[in-house]
């Protein structure tokens, strides 16, 4: 069990320094300015975890991702519904570049720590990213849609 546990981890570390933005890009607008104030703002209004709270619907499926709560030290309340619950044994945010991102492991009956790893896009209000699963070797782009606010 170890071995498959470190790999998982070691995926996710990977996952996670991939999405983070080069330095090079990332610039600071003034703070003197009005104009310049507004991007930051709705920045900080789009990496609010409060947003990940609600019932998310996979596009391709019946399976449901629901968030009950996001607290401030990264951990989320978080159930998985296929359509039956399927136990979560992590489910956490984290900003990555004014983005929030959601790990969400599975342990269960055929889920042996299959894992999303999925970014919220405020613009659509979604969840999408990757659906890790193991036990196939597989790796599956998912969209998760808002089913209710």
């Amino acid at each position: 069990m170890f071995p498959r546990r470190f790999v998982v981890l070691c995926v996710i570390g990977v996952a996670a320094s991939a999405c983070r933005p080069r330095e090079a890009s990332r610039t600071t607008p003034p703070a003197s300015t009005a104009s310049a104030a507004t991007p930051v703002e709705a920045s900080d209004a789009a990496s609010d975890p409060s947003r990940l709270v609600g019932r998310w619907l996979r596009s391709d499926s019946d399976y449901t991702i629901a968030i009950a709560a996001a607290a401030p030290d990264g951990k989320l309340d978080a159930q998985y519904l296929n359509p039956n619950p399927i136990h979560v044994s992590k489910a956490e945010w984290r900003r990555v570049g004014g983005s929030l991102a959601v790990v969400l492991e599975l342990t269960d009956r055929n889920y042996p720590g299959n894992f999303y790893t999925l970014t919220y896009d405020p613009g659509s209000d979604s969840l999408s990213g990757i659906y890790h699963h193991l036990g196939l070797n597989q790796e599956i782009e998912v969209v998760f849609s808002r089913a209710s606010r």
